[in-house]
Order: structure tokens, then sequence, then C-alpha cells
């Protein structure tokens, strides 16, 4: 059952019948940093490169600013196409809330949740990464801004 490996390392000391029978797993990488030049997946290889594609034209945008975070709007929908980048939704909800456009602001906010369970449950930890202290918007969020933009309606 063993096969012809003399010291026994055909097979795992405990591992179960049915692995054994079946093949093994591969290993699945729990930290960042795990993966050297010959092991990276191909897969995960061109998702960082589009991710650093967007991360770097969102530094160049210079969206610190309000007018061109507004200005910027139809650009970042279009990098949220090449890679859904949680920095790239952040921006665009403050651009939508910058503009007053304030339901698109929540649609964009459910999008940005959705992805941040993406990456929760992704098998890489470089993209699990993305999400580290990160604020998770809600429509609540979203709806209070509105609440503190809304022009007064105290009598002068």
């Amino acid at each position: 059952m063993l096969g012809g490996d003399a010291e026994g390392g055909d097979v795992p000391p405990h591992s179960a019948l049915v692995t054994t029978l079946l093949g093994r797993k591969e290993e699945r990488r729990r930290s960042l940093g795990d993966y050297d030049s010959a092991s990276y997946p191909v897969e995960l290889r061109e998702l960082l490169s589009r991710r650093e594609e967007v991360a770097r034209e969102l530094l160049q945008m210079g969206i610190t600013n309000a007018e061109k975070r507004v200005e910027a709007i139809p650009r970042l929908r279009e990098l949220l196409r090449i890679y859904p980048h949680p920095l790239a939704y952040e921006t665009l909800i403050h651009a939508y809330i910058d503009a007053g456009r304030f339901d698109e602001a929540k649609g964009v906010a459910f999008a940005a949740r959705q992805r941040r369970l993406e990456c929760a449950g992704s098998e890489h930890p470089e993209i699990r990464a993305e999400i580290e202290r990160l604020h998770e918007w809600s429509s609540e969020d979203v709806e209070e801004l509105q609440r503190d933009r809304a022009p007064s309606k105290a009598a002068p």
C-alpha cells in the first residue's frame, strides 16, 4: 500500500486512506511571500499586474482634491473594470458623494462590500491583504453624509 518508497515518503504519516488513493492536495499558501519565481501562479501574477496598473493610475489622478475626484468619475469606473481595487471603490464613493450623487454612492458601497467578501474569501493572501485597514462602507454611512451635507432648514 505504501508503494515503492522504502522510506515511506510517498504517503505522509497519519494521512487519510482516501487522500492517499486519490492523490495529495496541493498545499495552500498561507502567508504573503510564500511563492518563489518557480511556483508563482500565472493567474495571480496577472491579477497583481492589473492591480498595480490601477493603483499607479489612482496615485497620478490627484484624488485628494474633491473637484478632481468628481472629474475622474468616468475613469474610476473604467479602472474598476480593469481591476476591482478596493481603493478605486473607496475613491469612487467619495467622488459620488462630492458630486451629490448619493444613490450612486450607495450602489458603489454595495459593490465594494461584495468585493470585500471576495477578497476575504480568496485563496491568495496577496488578495486578502487588499482589504486590511480599509473602511467598510454601508448605505447608512452614505445616508449620514447626505444628511450632514443637506442645507440646514433652520430659520434665519
